[in-house]
């Protein structure tokens, strides 16, 4: 073990928060997590509700997720994951289709040229696992040319509005190659019985991070930090505390990391733009119909760009009986005015969507509304990650969602970017433990978790 007095302070205790601290740990470095909320995990995080946890942005467990099951390994968690297929539904005309199954899939409203293509693109991409030669090329050129211009139309494009409200030629063919190649649609997903699986991870995490000896810093913001001779030296926090710092490793989205320190001159860490988020989650006595565990709204006419159906895929979730409901809305930017709508009126367009979807009258028991203003970055054309360092400020790494292109940011991916960071600490540090095993330079084999 690498055996060292370097104090590393890390800016964020959400996933790659987590997986940096970690490993900066086991090579013997101090290290101190600063983190504004109660708890850590951040969009890995969940909520209590009746005396049930309920997660906040992730839901499902993929098993190509290599570095999110390592990570429950490590606490102990990974032989309580269990493995269920489920439907998942895509709205495309004013029917719902079943993409994963025979039958959905072969009624879908296409031509079978297209139907053709369509298994075509997905058969090539699941072959392919290096999509380095796709990169700085539009997702619509990928899918033109190995599926077609329907499936483009009628598919696609629907898709790139729900999740990143832009066109498929704005995003990169790279990024959508490597989501295809983890077949998220078409395996079977985890969940663990009796508990919500994130707040597992995150209080198993938490536990572990103070065994090895980590400070927590919660509810607590970073106020400003103190540079001199291209370094930070001191970290001041919210409360008027000043932390000295060795290395400073920054998992705040790059808009606030911009904000928080403008001396940093590293020019990707500029341009990245995010997608908001909206999450509805409810539980209801009511049953739905037709059952799905993900369904995607394609209509334009929608206010939610998806719902899952949480206890259709864990059925332990919430009281016996619940229907546990999360209605996903994403907008361009968080200073959209619906992102800042009354939580009952938000839920009267979420009762909208599930009565002309579904055909349901919504009736919540409760409902908890979380707003996220940086949720995903938008791996466009051009997108490349940026450098782990700073370019000038000499001990500030990066870590974090933003550095996880192709692969679709999730929690596995978020992890190994943490783990990426202090691999690379490290090796400035001239240990002989760069790499320790816990996992891969983030990149198109991760997997995914998150939503649509």
């Amino acid at each position: 073990m690498l055996k060292t007095d370097t104090r590393v302070i890390v800016l964020g205790g959400g996933m790659a928060g987590i997986g940096a601290a970690h490993a900066l740990l086991e090579a013997g470095c101090r290290v101190e997590i600063v983190e504004r909320q109660r708890e850590l995990g951040g969009l890995a995080g969940s909520f209590k509700q009746d005396g049930a946890f309920y997660p906040i942005g992730y839901h499902h467990i993929l098993p190509t997720d290599r570095t999110l099951r390592r990570f429950l390994r490590l606490i102990g968690a990974a032989g309580d994951v269990r493995w269920r297929r489920v439907p998942i539904l895509f709205e495309l005309g004013d029917h719902l289709h079943d993409l994963g199954s025979l039958r959905g899939f072969l009624g879908l409203p296409l031509s079978w040229r297209a139907k053709a293509g369509f298994i075509a693109l997905m058969v090539r991409a699941f072959a392919r696992g290096d999509w380095s030669s796709w990169e700085g090329r539009p997702a619509v050129e990928l899918v033109d040319r190995w599926a077609g211009k329907e499936v483009r139309e009628e598919i696609f494009e629907p898709l790139a509005r729900l999740k990143f409200r832009c066109s498929l030629s704005d995003l990169s063919a790279a990024w959508l190659g490597a989501r295809l190649h983890a077949r998220e649609g078409a395996s079977s997903l985890g969940y663990i019985p009796g508990r919500n699986w994130t707040t597992v991870l995150c209080d198993g995490m938490t536990r572990r991070l103070g065994g090895l000896g980590c400070v927590l810093h919660r509810d607590v913001s970073v106020s400003r930090l103190d540079i001199e001779a291209h370094r930070v030296r001191h970290v001041r926090l919210s409360d008027g505390r000043v932390l000295d710092a060795d290395v400073v490793v920054s998992t705040l989205p790059t808009v606030v990391h911009s904000e928080l320190i403008p001396a940093d001159a590293t020019p990707e860490m500029q341009g990245i733009r995010y997608t908001a988020l909206i999450s509805a989650v409810c539980t209801i006595r009511q049953r739905v119909n037709p059952d799905f565990y993900w369904l995607n709204l394609g209509g334009r006419d929608h206010t939610a760009c998806a719902i899952f159906q949480l206890s259709a895929l864990n059925p332990t979730i919430g009281r016996a009986g619940d229907t546990c409901l999360n209605f996903i809305t994403h907008l361009a930017v968080h200073r959209e005015p619906l992102f800042r709508l009354p939580e009952h009126e938000l839920m009267t367009l979420y009762r909208q969507d599930a009565q002309a979807v579904l055909g349901l009258d919504l009736r919540p028991d409760w409902v908890r509304v979380s707003r996220v203003a940086h949720y995903s970055p938008i791996f466009g054309v051009d997108y490349r990650n940026p450098p782990v360092r700073s370019v000038n400020l000499e001990n500030l790494y990066y870590a974090g969602n933003y550095r996880t292109y192709p692969a679709v940011a999730s929690t596995g991916t978020a992890l190994a970017s943490g783990v990426d960071a202090a691999q690379a600490i490290l090796a400035n540090l001239g240990s002989e433990r760069a790499r320790f095993g816990i996992g891969p330079r983030p990149s198109a084999k991760h997997g995914s978790n998150s939503d649509a």
